[in-house]
Parts: structure tokens; sequence; C-alpha cells
């Protein structure tokens, strides 16, 4: 009877020296020779291991391990699952839910050799790597001619999960899978929606489509002072029920860096000619902005076009953002009036607060265009993605700033049109739970999936779907 006993104590001992130190005595011995580890103690961890976008709450690591092959992926999960070490897979490091931090010494799976780029001209389709991000693909795409369905192209397109083909997944007992259509059909449901929450994606295939108006988009910039907030929300509002499928606009609230006085940037992607932009952007220049430009450009440069060419620099590393987010089905001008106002005040009463207002009105005709039970995305019906994104250094400032933002969100969703908070998964803060992030309506499905593919919820760390 002691032997079972003895077993279990070997185990705890192993474990409990993984946590004090060397992985790569534990996975080195399974790995390809081009799979690396890296401790964090290591002079270029930081170099070697791809770096979260935020820093607010964040995951700890025992180490990071670049596995080579799908291979390697599959032992590492299958080792760290057996000596019970949690682990998260890293694609370009965006995640931004608190509920990453909830792991703690774990394995850091970083997918960065996993950035393949592979186009089929001929049959419109892109296949790309785990970790491949949309810089490495816009080039070739506007060179031969194509277009891949990001936000702006929502009306037109649908959303980007609209356009997934397949995937190649590596699920929790370490199998590997193709999830599509026709094959895997119902894992294919649940991942177009709550992908986190049922393996490691290490290819997926994609859609391509010839690109709109021969590649050239129309960049409209436009920058307004406090006082036009409420002139801004109105236009934003009058395109509630009549937002063209070529016109994607995004607006932007930030503190003059000199007074603290809030600005309204808005930007606007057109698909078409300036001709045709033209009546919609004057609704914009009618209220008499402070900085404008309109210009045509090549799809695959409008972000460095975009808010005066500013917007290039989004994706710079370890950023400290308490973000709050929530999807609207409609803009109320008072309610977005208000939080203005009460924006400003907390930009003057904390100078060190740099938090930003982001709103997303992206057309919707193509994603409503897909039956809503296609996928497991839940918010087809959201016409506005909002964004209270609390940008600061001092920690000090955690309990006004998650006061203030926890109490933005609560009077956004009083008037979003949603009877339920209902908020995009790549958004949330994570305190929101699963109702929000994946709906009542679709709750029931996924977790019948989850307990299908991850039992033992080894992928529940990002917004994870509850267990039956």
């Amino acid at each position: 009877m002691a032997r079972p006993c003895l077993a279990l104590l070997a185990v705890v001992s192993v474990v409990a020296a993984t946590r004090n130190a060397d992985i790569k005595g534990l996975f080195a011995s399974s790995l390809s020779p081009e799979t690396e580890i890296f401790l964090p103690t290591d002079v270029n961890y930081s170099q070697n291991v791809t770096q979260r976008w935020d820093i607010f709450t964040e995951p700890t690591y025992l180490g990071a391990i670049k596995p080579a092959t799908d291979k390697d992926v599959q032992s590492i999960i299958r080792v760290a699952s057996r000596l019970g070490i949690p682990f998260l897979a890293t694609g370009g490091g965006h995640g931004t839910s608190s509920t990453l931090s909830r792991l703690r010494q774990g394995i850091d799976i970083d997918l960065g050799k996993f950035d393949s780029v592979n186009l089929d001209v001929n049959q419109n389709l892109l296949t790309v790597g785990g970790a491949t991000v949309f810089s490495q693909v816009i080039d070739l795409l506007y060179g031969v001619g194509k277009e891949l369905r990001v936000g702006s192209l929502q009306g037109l397109r649908g959303l980007l999960i609209d356009s997934l083909v397949s995937v190649r997944l590596i699920t929790a007992s370490g199998t590997i899978v193709t999830a599509s259509e026709k094959e895997n059909a119902d894992l294919f449901w649940g991942i177009r929606g709550a992908g986190y929450n049922f393996g490691i994606v290490t290819s997926a295939t994609y859609k391509v489509y010839d690109a709109t108006n021969h590649g050239q988009v129309v960049n409209g910039d436009f920058l307004f002072p406090a006082s036009a907030n409420q002139s801004v929300w109105q236009v934003l509002q009058s395109f509630d029920a009549t937002l063209p499928a070529q016109l994607a606009l995004t607006a932007f609230v930030l503190p003059n860096a000199t007074t603290r006085a809030p600005l309204v940037a808005v930007n606007a992607i057109f698909y078409g000619t300036e001709a045709q932009a033209k009546p919609n952007l004057d609704r914009f220049v009618a209220i008499q902005p402070i900085l404008s430009n309109v210009s045509s450009v090549p799809w695959n440069k409008q972000l460095d076009a975009a808010f005066f060419g500013s917007a290039s620099g989004a994706c710079v590393r370890r950023n400290r953002v308490n973000i709050y987010s929530l999807a609207l089905e409609r803009t109320d001008v008072a309610t977005w009036t208000a939080h203005f106002a009460e924006l400003a005040k907390f930009y003057v009463k904390y100078p060190e607060y740099q938090g930003r207002f982001l709103a997303e009105r992206y057309p919707t005709q193509a994603v409503l265009a897909v039956p809503e039970d296609a996928t497991a995305y839940p918010h087809r019906q959201a016409k506005i993605q909002l964004n209270l994104e609390g940008w600061y250094t001092d920690s000090s400032l955690d309990n006004a700033a998650t006061a203030f933002l926890e109490s933005s969100r609560a009077k956004f969703q009083q008037t979003s049109g949603f009877t339920e908070l209902s908020v995009y998964t790549g958004y949330a803060h994570g305190d929101e739970g699963p109702g929000a992030w994946y709906s009542s309506g679709k709750l029931g499905r996924l977790e019948s999936l989850k307990q299908q593919w991850d039992p033992t919820q080894l992928f529940s760390w990002n917004n994870p779907i509850p267990s039956l």
C-alpha cells in the first residue's frame, strides 16, 4: 500500500524542483535540436522571448520554450500536464485579460518559430503559422492585388473568423487535429469565437479576396477640441443605422500633453474614391475640426497614415494598460458626453494618467450576413467596440483608475442597447464572466465542447469556459 504514496511523493518532488529551477532537465530530452529553452535569469531573455503588449496583469513563468515543430508542442503539453505544470502559448503576445495573471510559475510556450506565410494566389488561400502577425502579410497580399479581412473591411468581408477555412490544433491530450467545416466541425464552430479554450493553433488557413477599389482606400483624419465632443458623438450617432459598408470609423480621446484638456481624433477609412467618400466625411468637416487631412493611400499603408501618421506605434511592447471594454448596439450621445466631461476632470485630478477612450465603429453588413449560429462568436449585432484604456505607469493610481473605469463601463452598459454586458474577448478586462464573453445563449454548447476537448481545463487561463 505504500508504493502509490511513494510514487506520488516522487512526482511532488519533481514538481517542487521544477518550480525552483531547471525546466531544461525535464523537457530538453524530448524536444528537437532546433527547440530553444530560456530561463528568466538568462541575460538576453527579453530579447529571445516574445514580450507581452500589456503588463498591467500578467502571468509569471519558470521559463520559456520555443518549439520548432508540432511534435515539440505535443511533447511540451504532455510533459507539463503529467507534472502538473501550467502552460500558456504565446503568439503575438497581445492578450490583455486579467485572467491570464492566474497562471503562476508556468511554462511560456513561445510560438515565435511558427511564423510561416504561404499564399496560394490561384486558390485565394493564405496559410500562416500560430505566431504570424499582420505586418508579415499585408505587403505580400497588396503586391498581388489581394486583401485579408481586417476590422475596417467588416462591412464588405465580415469578421476575420468568417474567412477562416481550417486550423491545425494541438489538443490537451497532445493530439494533432485539423478543424474545418468538414472535419471536427463542432470544434471548428467553437474555435471561431472561443478559440483560447481548446488547444494551441500552430497554423491556420484563411480565404483572401481581390483587393477592393484596386487596393486604394481613402484615409480621413480629423482633430477636434474638447468643446466639439458632443457634435462628434452626434455625427457618430447619425451613422448608427446608415453606416455604408465601405466606411469604418474610429474615434479616439486623449489628453493634450500641455493643458491636459481632452482632444477628440476621428479616423475614417473608405474603400472607394475620394468623391464617393466625400458626402460621409463632410459630416465631420461641417463641425470645423482644428486639423484635418484626407488622402488616398494603398490599403497596406493605411495604418501608417491613420491619425495623422501616429497609429503605427500602437504595438510597442510592455505597456501598463488597465483596459475595460464593452460592445454597444447604439450611440447614446448623452452618455458619451457625460463620460467625456468626467474624463476631462480625471485628467486634471491625476496628471500622470494618460488614459484613452477608443470607439471602433465598423460596418456590419457582411457580419450580419453570416447566420448567428454559424460560429461561437456571440456579438454580431454589435455596432461599436468601446475601449476604456487606463494608460499610466504609477501603480498608486490603480484604485482610482479602476473605480473610474468600472463605473464608466457600467454607465455605458445602461445605454448600450444590449440587455446583458457584451464584451469581445480580445478586449476583455477579465472580470466580466463567461456570459459576457460568450453570451448565455452559446455558453451551454461551449461547455460541452470544453468537456470533450479539454476536460482537465489545461487551456483555461484566457477568459475560460467553465467546466460542466
